[in-house]
């Protein structure tokens, strides 16, 4: 078996891709920050909110890490253009993205508050 792979045709392509990645690129950095300072916020308010708050937050993480990002985005742009809002393709999926990214961080800024001993939260109390 003799396979003889030509890559000729990519550049034939090569605009389209660099303006793929450059989208790509963007993409992600519009929905890291906010998503982070989301994540931030609701891992907060899951260790240190009240009874409602946790049960929202929990409620929005499950709902979010339990539905695959493609679904997820489906339901924004078609779904809210079923309610008469229409939003373009790309803010959608960086809306979409963000909420993603939010959920998954408030997991992992929770588990990095939970792995904290107590003893190290009662002396940075203590220094103020």
């Amino acid at each position: 078996m003799n396979y003889n792979f030509d890559f000729a045709f990519i550049w034939e392509y090569a605009p389209e891709l660099w303006l793929g990645v450059r989208q790509t690129i963007w993409m992600t950095l519009l929905s890291i920050v906010p998503g982070f300072a989301l994540g931030t916020f609701c891992a907060v308010s899951r260790l240190y909110g009240g009874p409602f708050a946790r049960r929202a937050v929990a409620f929005y993480v499950e709902a979010i890490r339990n539905t695959p990002l493609v679904i997820q985005v489906f339901w924004l742009f078609f779904g809210l253009a079923v309610l008469g809002a229409r939003i373009g393709p790309f803010n959608a999926a960086v809306i979409a993205l963000t909420i993603n990214v939010g959920a998954y961080t408030t997991e992992i800024m929770r588990a990095g508050f939970l792995s904290i001993p107590k003893g190290q939260l009662e002396a940075a109390s203590c220094l103020a």
